[in-house]
């Protein structure tokens, strides 16, 4: 509705026009032609995406029938066919042309598609909006021509608004490692309608088991239905103004904050659509669990020589939200084909016979100590590859939070002077989180050195491209954040939005490639 602007000045380029015969010049007058009014209609085409309710953020494609065919018709010159559109509060607004200047003999007809869709875009609370079919041209009746106008039946949209109000919180909601929660889910259906027309949406599970699955998240499962639903006879269905209620349960280990990712996975009884997602307040049923939590990653750059040195580097980090506390110690496992040289790191204490390195200082919530470097020699005849493993142990972390304190970082070895394997450009993307603030974390593993870059797959602008350089083999970690387009609908309409996004990778010295994968935005 609010970019007619934009289709007017396109609908040119975009209207095609299918005459049912070559057109005839419309300055010849059929000898008695009286000129019987011609006939404008829209296309069972177009009434077929509006005989069933539509939603906000439909795109319908108008195309019209024009007729000539009266039993006393003239030529017709200069035809205009225009379809009036709404405004957003639901009154006749401005008008949308098809054709503006169509020569039309007598005996024939045109269809008219104009192929730039129409988004239906009304304000909160219309319900239903007209559509009008109007129509101009010249009708060569004789000396001089006549000039007549009409209009066609016009038609009406009906406008269903399926909505829901999904409020989680989540017992206890913070507590040290591991944390046994219980979250809980309350799914209303607040779905509005016209007084005295078209009722309210009820949300109806996907399955026809009798089952009540309308919800589901991707961080606990499987649901448990508590309650709500109604007595009826009908299949289950919640029903505009029920509310039902939700649990899971779950042991959480990682410290840090762990959100709900709810999906409604049901359909609307009215349209048999996937019913939109709902805004909720994810962190308010977030869990907080407490501690320290270590991690190490471990890296190297190019390829090792065969009789050769090489240098691999250890970092430690604190991935949660408590200070560490007491001796944290990193150590280094060297496959077959690798002697230690040398183990040092500013602050560490090392020992070169267990290949480790341990400090008893404080090392605070997403902070790093000093890499440690462990200098090797390589064998004269070491394997084609090898995996180094390092451990990161100790620093009061809770004994549940350990699952993550490996890293293994895969070595190629080659003799000297055969050259280098090109890297390969194949990639996946491990995973992807949305953040409620209008970003998302993507974290791709890669075949090793090279430059990662994401941004949107098809719409322009939506997000702002983020790119990495990668130094190694391993899992690199990309926020892409909303563009301002994508903030301000997200701002508006209170809602998630899936945009998918192209992920590309390109190795050094090789060629690119690229995937897809589709994230889900929201602001909170």
């Amino acid at each position: 509705m609010r970019e007619i602007k934009r289709f007017m000045a396109v609908a040119a380029a975009l209207i095609t026009v299918f005459a049912l015969s070559s057109a005839a010049s419309a300055s010849q007058n059929p000898p008695g032609c009286a000129g019987t009014t011609p006939i404008a209609s829209f296309t069972d085409e177009t009434l077929g995406q509006i005989s069933d309710p539509v939603r906000e953020g439909d795109e319908i494609i108008f195309s019209a029938l024009f007729s000539n065919r009266g039993e006393s018709a003239c030529n017709l010159s200069g035809v205009a066919i225009s379809v009036i559109l709404p405004k957003p509060d639901g009154t006749p607004g401005e008008e949308l042309p098809l054709t503006n200047n169509l020569s039309l003999p007598e005996g024939f007809d045109a269809r008219i598609t104009n192929h730039n869709p129409w988004v239906v875009d009304l304000d909160e609370g219309v319900f239903e909006a007209p559509i009008g079919l109007t129509w101009r041209a010249t009708s060569h009746t004789g000396d001089p021509d006549a000039q007549i106008s009409g209009a066609g039946p016009g038609t009406k949209l009906t406008i269903t608004r399926p909505e829901v109000n999904l409020k989680v919180s989540s017992s206890p909601a913070s507590g040290p490692s591991p944390l046994f929660a219980t979250t809980t889910y309350k799914l209303t259906n607040t779905s509005p309608s016209a007084a005295g027309g078209l009722p309210a949406p009820g949300l109806v599970p996907a399955s026809q088991d009798g089952s009540r699955n309308v919800l589901s998240d991707e961080a606990c499962g499987p649901l448990k239905y508590v309650s709500g639903d109604l007595p009826s006879d009908e299949a289950p269905a919640l029903d505009p103004g029920e509310t039902w209620v939700f649990t899971c349960q779950r042991s959480y280990l990682l410290p840090g904050v762990h959100s709900a990712q709810p999906t409604v996975t049901g359909a609307s009884d009215m349209d048999g659509r996937s019913w939109p997602q709902p805004s909720a307040d994810l962190e308010a049923g977030a869990v907080k669990v407490l501690g320290s939590d270590l991690t190490v990653e471990k890296s190297h750059t190019g390829d090792l020589l065969a009789g050769s040195s090489g240098l691999y580097e250890l970092v430690v980090t604190n991935s949660g939200n408590q200070d560490s506390s007491g001796t944290v110690t990193v150590a280094d496992q060297l496959p077959a084909g690798l002697d230690p040289v040398s183990i040092a790191g500013p602050g560490w204490n090392c020992d070169l016979a267990s290949l480790s390195c341990s400090r008893s200082d404080v090392l605070g919530p997403g902070s790093s100590f000093p890499p440690v470097t462990v200098t090797v020699d390589v064998a004269n005849d070491p394997p084609e590859s090898v995996v180094n493993k390092a451990t990161v142990s100790g620093g009061g972390e809770p004994p549940a939070a350990t699952i993550n304190n490996s890293f293994d970082d895969p070595t190629t070895i080659r003799t000297p002077g055969q050259p280098a394997m090109p890297v390969s450009n194949r990639f996946s993307v491990s995973r992807v989180k949305t953040r409620g603030n209008g970003s998302v974390v993507i974290l791709v593993s890669v075949p090793g050195a090279g430059r990662i870059w994401i941004d949107d797959a098809k719409a322009p602008d939506l997000v702002t491209p983020a790119s990495k350089k990668t130094l190694a083999i391993g899992d690199y970690r990309l926020v892409v954040r909303a563009g301002n387009r994508l903030m301000k609908r997200l701002r508006r309409t209170a809602r998630p939005r899936s945009v998918r996004l192209k992920v590309t990778f390109r190795p050094v010295g090789g060629r690119k490639s690229a995937r897809t994968r589709k994230a889900r935005f929201v602001l909170r």
